[in-house]
């Protein structure tokens, strides 16, 4: 059967388009690193990475707000802690005091400057903020929660934020309970006013050890919270890690699906570079024979 030179020409363009299109995606994986440059090169590739990044982008959300807690519960663990520090400091001046008394008005002066030095210090602690958030205010985050007198503004909530499926950490705290204010009041805040009010009216009768137990309850609540919020810090910790794996694991798994091989992709750009050549010097050496130039021959 003979073979028309515009069939020939015809399956040369084919065959043409073919190859160099298979030129260009191999040129362009290798480029861009990337198999799949278009949806339809790997349709069930594509959607199984589609689910796995769905998967990621969760866990990247989950990671971001760990690192805002993390920063929170740094922030509040410091605070607590200086806090803690300032307390035993006024609790040993509180136990002097108890035990030796003042020797005139002039050392009872000196005493209670120390003991407001404290409290304002202690106050000051308790109005930490990150940015704009006050951590102890509760879900009140943009309002100071204590005041120069150590009563609170906050309220009894607090803000939480998911750091994984069904489990939620606080982002602020409850000052009031954090930092034993049940009262209306910061307890070692209260105390050493009532102390600061013995000492203005010129006598420390009454102090006595029911005072330094009241002190020690204030103590107590504020180291109890400290370790509460430490063992969040734990448990935080342990999902940052746990999310960190996984996401790992799904990256491979993206890449799995997605990269190109290049030692692969580099093999086959040469063979259809070769297969291109070829098939151009075939057609230029094809393209003028006719049967009238065969007999001529």
């Amino acid at each position: 059967m003979r073979v028309s030179n515009n069939q020939i020409y015809h399956t040369f363009l084919k065959y043409d388009k073919t190859r160099q299109e298979n030129i260009a995606r191999y040129t362009n994986q290798i480029a861009s690193g990337k198999r799949i440059l278009n949806p339809s090169d790997d349709i069930v590739a594509v959607a199984k990475s589609l689910k796995v990044k769905e998967t990621a982008n969760e866990l990247d959300g989950y990671l971001r707000n760990i690192t805002t807690i993390e920063n929170h519960q740094i922030a509040a663990q410091t605070a607590l802690t200086n806090i803690y520090d300032a307390a035993q400091d006024a609790r040993a001046e509180i136990v002097r005091l108890l035990n030796h008394g003042v020797l005139d008005q002039e050392d009872a002066e000196i005493v209670d400057d120390y003991l407001q030095g404290l409290k304002n210090y202690i106050i000051d602690q308790a109005n930490t903020k990150i940015g704009d958030t006050y951590l102890f205010a509760g879900t009140k985050s943009d309002t100071k929660p204590f005041n120069p007198d150590g009563t609170y503004n906050g309220n009894n909530k607090t803000q939480t934020v998911p750091v994984s499926k069904g489990y939620e950490v606080d982002s602020t705290f409850n000052g009031k309970e954090v930092l034993g204010a049940q009262s209306g009041k910061i307890k070692i805040v209260e105390m050493i006013d009532r102390i600061h009010d013995k000492i203005q009216a010129g006598t420390l009768t009454g102090i006595d050890d029911s005072w330094l137990e009241e002190f020690d309850k204030g103590m107590e609540e504020i180291s109890r919270h400290r370790s509460f919020i430490g063992s969040q810090q734990k448990n935080v910790e342990d999902f940052r890690l746990q999310h960190e794996a996984y996401k790992t694991m799904y990256n491979d798994m993206i890449a799995k699906f997605e990269d190109a091989d290049i030692a692969e992709a580099v093999a086959k750009l040469e063979q259809s570079k070769v297969a291109y050549e070829a098939s151009m010097a075939v057609f230029s050496q094809n393209k003028d024979l006719s049967l009238l130039k065969y007999f001529a021959a």
